[in-house]
Parts: C-alpha cells; sequence; structure tokens
C-alpha cells in the first residue's frame, strides 16, 4: 500500500478514537457527575468499546513500526483496523440515551451504523480469502467497490422517521436483514479461516488464521451480540487476536 495513503488511514483513526473515547469518557462523567453508578451491561459495552478502540489503534501502529510488506493481506489490514474503529458509531444512540445529546441526525447515525457493520463485515471476508490463498492482485481494487456498494445499500434500505429513529434506538426495521446479512458473512469468514488453517499446515500460517478468527469472533460479540456475558468472553478473544497479529505479524504492510 502507498505509504501516504497507509498514514492517512492511521491518522482517520487516530481522530475517530479520540473521537469516540470523548463520547465514552463523558458518558461516564455523566453519571458521576449525578452521583450515579452505570448498569452493569452498560460498564460492559464502555469497557469493550475501550478495547476495540485502543487494541486496532496500537495493533495498527506496533505493525506499521515492525513490519513491511506488500502481500495482499496487508494491502487490506490498514482498512480493517479503520472500520472496526468506525464501527463504535454505533454507541452514538446510546450515548444520546444516557446524556441527551444527539451528535447527528439520527437517520444519518443509523445509516453510518449500518455502513460500518457491512463495511468491516466484508473486509474480514477479504482478508480470509487472501489467506484461503486466493491468487489476485486487485483485491483493493474489489473491496472498494464492495465498499462502495455498502455504502449505496446503507444509504437507499428504507429508514424510519427522524423522530421514529431516535424513538426506537436509530434504528428501522429493516436492520434485522442488515443484521442476518452481516452475520452470515462472519460466519462464511471463519469458515474461510478454517478452511485456510487446514489447507496451509505451516505453524505461522495456523497461528495467523486463529488470530483472524477470534479477531473475527471478538469483533462480533462486541458489536453485534445483546448479550453483557457474550461480550465480556468475545472481548477477551478480539485482545487475544490483536496480540497474536502482532505477533506472527512477520510480514504486514
Amino acid at each position: 500500500m502507498n505509504k501516504i495513503v497507509s498514514r492517512v488511514i492511521l491518522i482517520i483513526e487516530f481522530i475517530l478514537t479520540v473521537a469516540f473515547s470523548i463520547t465514552l469518557i463523558d458518558t461516564c462523567l455523566e453519571y458521576r457527575s449525578n452521583n450515579l453508578i452505570p448498569s452493569f451491561d452498560l460498564t460492559v459495552l464502555i469497557v469493550a468499546l475501550f478495547i476495540a478502540l485502543i487494541f486496532p489503534l496500537t495493533t495498527n501502529i506496533l505493525i506499521r513500526i515492525k513490519h513491511r510488506s506488500n502481500t495482499p493481506e496487508g494491502e487490506l489490514l490498514p482498512f480493517l483496523f479503520l472500520s472496526i474503529t468506525f464501527e463504535c458509531i454505533s454507541f452514538l444512540p446510546a450515548y444520546y440515551i444516557e446524556t441527551g445529546v444527539l451528535l447527528l441526525d439520527p437517520i444519518l447515525i443509523n445509516i453510518l451504523i449500518r455502513f460500518s457493520f457491512l463495511a468491516n463485515a466484508l473486509i474480514f471476508i477479504f482478508i480470509a480469502l487472501t489467506l484461503m490463498g486466493s491468487s489476485n492482485n486487485n483485491y483493493t481494487n474489489y473491496m472498494l467497490i464492495a465498499l462502495v456498494a455498502s455504502l449505496i445499500l446503507s444509504i437507499t434500505a428504507p429508514n424510519s422517521s427522524s423522530i421514529q429513529a431516535a424513538g426506537s434506538n436509530f434504528g428501522s426495521d429493516y436492520d434485522v436483514y442488515f443484521n442476518f446479512a452481516i452475520t452470515l458473512i462472519t460466519i462464511a469468514t471463519i469458515v474461510t479461516l478454517i478452511g485456510a488453517a487446514t489447507k496451509d499446515k505451516m505453524r505461522h500460517s495456523i497461528e495467523r488464521c486463529i488470530s483472524y478468527i477470534l479477531l473475527t469472533c471478538g469483533n462480533y460479540g462486541i458489536f453485534c451480540i445483546a448479550s453483557s456475558i457474550a461480550t465480556i468472553i468475545t472481548s477477551v478473544f478480539f485482545i487475544v487476536g490483536c496480540v497474536m497479529l502482532i505477533i506472527t505479524s512477520k510480514e504486514s504492510f
């Protein structure tokens, strides 16, 4: 990947990390100012989102410092880290509920949440395909086309009115189909990564695939499963996946 593009992506990721971290901290301060204690579910969510912000950024920086390569997978990694960070926009509805501060129009937030989840799922499946050994030098171009298509789909899919969206956690009745599609793509990613691990018997390749499986499961659990216990478990998967990715990234980007 072009170094300038890679650095721009890193800068955008850093800015988003700071911005979303402010919303998380502000939510905690709101409770503290009112001498209240956040619920267990909200506490788990905030901690999990901090993990989803800090670890991808740290992983991105460490891999950039230690490793260089032009592998297809390495071309996609900066986009993966950025997409994980961008998924934290899904906290804005909860931020509005907890603080009463509406940063963006509810419909726009819903569109961006849809896009962030779809984009992230697509990037994961593209990385899984590269690890499977599919030889193609245009993965980045295909991925960008897929991201544009997912953005168009997120915009054109029916939305509730702004008032209805704000009253229903900024969502619409059609989001169940988006969630179903994201779940199917995630399952396909895990199956592909398992296939890649069994196809290539080398220890490094197996460890690499395991790190992405943990990241995929961890990411899905943090953002798509409405269960605090599941979020805690998958957050651990996410952390281990990031650490393994740093260790096994002898050749990245």
